[in-house]
């Protein structure tokens, strides 16, 4: 059977190519995917690391660049690709869009690829999930999703289509490597299936500049103001360095939504440290672990400050009955 390689890596990730790349075994003879978008330096990474790789991808990879298709075009060529499987949106809780599968097989026993269209075999499941992140009021809190699964009569089916090379109208195609040439090495398995067009799901620019804008006021929430020497000192820099520029609402104009503007950390010439509570609906979580950990603080100092007076007091009170001190 050989090694077997599966992975679902990130999606459309930045990378830098290692300075030597063109001498790396992974890409010789392939070319170096672009530094925009990792997604073929990974699956070359897999091909060059065994025999059989398979990868959850976005669509994207479907509908490659120009250095992507050169890519593809050699991996086609040289009888890799094995199957190219389209599946829903919503099978993962994390993100909803739409998904694929590219598998690969450097000992193919054909010169066939195997297209499917697995998007209308899979059926709802609501799944429960418990808050990770923002404090006790999500963490205890159970959230409820709708995702797509395959469920075990339909991953049988897709397997039977690709192990016997099936066509099925409307779910399946299998197709000669010199059919795929003719097309341009598309693997799009909209060219080869009929009615297999593949529409690019999204939630709508509305909801997302609606997340986008509720973060946003999250950050805005609590404002620091602090002099820029201290802010290096305490760290805070990177984060007045990373707020966002205007390109970011101009890009929600495109679409025709606002996006609000970050406003969380202020720094002046001035010896000031300032925090400002800005939320008029809740109470900043964050401003509540700062004043819990103030009012330590502050308890702290006033039994300090007790010690103190109780040591004055018992140093002046014999001054005074002795006469040491006089008071008018």
């Amino acid at each position: 059977m050989g090694s077997v390689l599966l992975s679902n890596p990130p999606y459309n990730l930045k990378w830098e190519p290692p300075s030597m790349a063109g001498f790396d075994q992974r890409f010789m003879g392939y070319g170096i995917p672009p530094k925009n978008n990792a997604n073929y330096a990974f699956i070359l990474t897999g091909v060059n690391l065994a025999d059989k790789s398979c990868f959850l991808l976005p669509l994207s990879v479907l509908s490659p660049k120009q250095l992507e298709s050169d890519i593809i075009k050699m991996l086609v060529s040289e009888n890799y690709l094995e199957t190219v499987v389209l599946l829903p949106g919503d099978m993962f809780e994390s993100t909803s869009i739409p998904i694929c599968v590219l598998s690969f097989n450097k000992n193919k026993t054909t010169t066939k690829v195997v297209f499917v269209d697995a998007r209308e075999m899979a059926e709802k499941e609501i799944r429960e999930q418990r808050g990770q992140f923002g404090g006790a009021s999500h963490e205890g809190r159970v959230y409820k999703k709708e995702v797509n699964v395959l469920n075990d009569e339909a991953i049988e089916k897709i397997d039977d289509i690709i192990k016997k090379c099936r066509d099925v109208e409307g779910i399946s195609k299998c197709v000669s490597i010199d059919a795929i040439a003719s097309k341009g090495y598309s693997i799009r398995p909209q060219d080869y299936i009929t009615s297999a067009e593949v529409e690019e799901v999204h939630r709508s620019y509305k909801d997302i500049a609606s997340d986008y804008n509720r973060v946003i006021q999250n950050k805005n929430a609590l404002k620091i103001t602090i002099n820029e020497t201290l802010a290096k000192t305490l760290g805070l820099y990177n984060a007045y360095a990373n707020k966002k520029e205007s390109d970011i609402s101009k890009s929600f104009e495109v679409v025709g939504e606002k996006a609000d503007k970050e406003d969380y950390i202020s720094l002046t010439k001035s010896a000031i440290f300032k925090i400002e509570c800005r939320s008029d609906k809740a109470f900043p979580e964050l401003l509540t672990v700062f004043v819990s950990m103030w009012k330590q603080h502050i308890m702290f100092l006033n039994n300090e400050e007790n010690k103190i007076l109780a040591e004055f007091r018992d140093a002046l009170l014999p001054d005074l009955m002795q006469g040491k001190i006089q008071v008018e």
